[in-house]
């Protein structure tokens, strides 16, 4: 079974449809976790959902680096999982 990748994902506050999504590269989803996010301790592989502030989510696609700037008119999470 495959390991899920980590997205960078928004949602539009209003439909609560997803309107952003960015992969995370898994070396820098590493440096991410140590750096921004606390872990639930029942959720060692990160594959929860979790709540980013605007400044969290601009940082992750600066990390990324393919000139994707978040909209901040955006909900963002770091959320786990595969894509088809």
């Amino acid at each position: 079974m495959k390991a899920a990748q980590h997205w960078l994902v928004g949602y539009d506050r209003q439909t609560e449809l997803e309107k952003f999504e960015l992969a995370i590269p898994e070396r820098l989803f590493r440096e991410f976790v140590v750096r921004f996010i606390r872990f639930d301790a029942n959720d060692p592989e990160a594959i929860g959902s979790y709540e980013l502030s605007m400044p969290q989510a601009m940082e992750i696609a600066e990390m990324v680096g393919n000139n994707r700037r978040p909209p901040s008119e955006l909900d963002f999470f770091l959320e786990a999982y595969s894509r088809t």
